[in-house]
């Protein structure tokens, strides 16, 4: 639907490069159809599966260093993070992100700016304007809203640095060929799905449900309408609520939820911090009886699944993510072709695992931002 929204746009400086500018247009938010996914894409596309394969078998493998002499200088890295959450998905990608381009051998410069999610996008365009002006060689950033739309809209049209989309695995299709330099991160919808079949499995005879999503954009589309999509029928949907993507957001959601229905069986939550909003939810109104599910694996999330808080969790490999970032910079320097997207793993944790089990794949998944390598 079209309407009038704030965008930020980018226009030209003369000699002072790229300047951002605040501008009132007319925007049209892109549906989950306006996005190539990711199975969708390589079958379009299969003269890059190979690319693939080889980046994905990269970022399983041991780090194998670089030809020193393929660097004339440092690269500049910059990226803009939505990380001031409780989800450690950023932070930890950050720290993955060096520990691999260390081994490899690469040398950077590394420049970060953090802002909270999906409301601060004018503190964003403001760091993607002074990140520009020290012209670095990839930048790093996020799409999940119509203003992040027009934003990159601007930077692959006017710059030669090359951008990299993380948290993300659907290209726009009306971008066509002009794309981003890379997609890495985790299919929201394959996660929703996955949720999908264990609460099937956890309630076989039917239940009532509410969905908490994050704010209102694409993740929140891919995680929340395909969960309703992928549940087995005789799961009722009877409440869903936009929050503003933060855990206090998601506890005042879940109160009014459950005042409204307290029939429900179990809440679907479509972020970290939406999560621990639900259990903060249901603690202070003594409902142990509900489940509510993690989205991401964080630190968080596990400690609240040995509690009790949480019943399931899913788990991101969350580090593949930030080595394949490393690994597809080394590709560059080598000359080497990339495939547009890169999707890592997702496992489902429950409260039926062991304390051991769930260890080991909390190892796995943060087997650099943990400080395992």
């Amino acid at each position: 639907m079209q309407g009038v929204k704030q965008v930020l746009c980018l226009v030209r400086a003369g000699v002072f490069g790229l300047v951002l500018l605040l501008v009132t247009t007319m925007v049209t938010a892109a549906g989950i159809s306006d996005y190539w996914h990711y199975d969708e894409y390589y079958r379009q596309h299969p003269e890059q599966r190979p690319w693939l394969a080889e980046l994905t078998e990269a970022v399983r493998q041991r780090a194998e260093p670089v030809e020193t002499d393929l660097q004339a200088r440092p690269l500049r890295i910059a990226m803009v993070y939505p990380s001031l959450q409780a989800s450690s998905y950023w932070p930890d990608s950050e720290r993955a992100l060096q520990q691999r381009l260390n081994q490899l051998g690469i040398r950077y410069h590394l420049e970060a700016r953090y802002t909270e999610p999906n409301i601060q996008l004018v503190e964003q365009v403001n760091q993607i304007r002074e990140l520009l002006d020290w012209q670095p060689d990839y930048l790093l950033y996020t799409l999940d809203s119509s203003r992040q739309q027009s934003i990159i809209e601007r930077l692959i049209q006017n710059t030669d640095t090359r951008l990299i989309l993380q948290n993300i695995t659907t290209p726009l299709k009306a971008w066509g060929d002009r794309q981003p330099h890379m997609y890495v991160g985790f299919d929201h919808a394959e996660g929703a799905r996955l949720l999908a079949d264990h609460f099937g499995k956890r309630f076989p005879q039917g239940a009532d449900y509410g969905v908490l999503f994050r704010s209102q954009g694409l993740i929140s589309q891919l995680r929340g309408m395909t969960y309703i999509q992928s549940v087995p029928e005789s799961h009722r949907l009877r409440s869903s609520y936009y929050t503003d993507s933060s855990r206090v957001g998601g506890r005042k959601a879940a109160l009014q939820m459950l005042r409204e229905h307290p029939e429900l069986d179990y809440i679907y939550a479509c972020s970290t911090d939406v999560a621990l909003g639900a259990v903060d939810a249901l603690a202070e109104l003594g409902r142990a009886d509900v489940v509510v599910n993690g989205w991401g694996g964080s630190p968080a999330e596990i400690e609240q699944l040995r509690l009790g808080g949480l019943k399931a969790v899913l788990m991101r490999m969350n580090d593949d993510n930030a080595i394949a970032i490393a690994e597809a910079i080394k590709r560059d320097l080598e000359g080497k072709p990339q495939p547009l997207i890169y999707s890592s793993d997702f496992v489902v944790l429950d409260d039926s695992m062991s304390v051991e089990e769930i260890q080991a794949y909390e190892a796995q998944a943060r087997r650099y931002s943990a400080g395992g390598y």
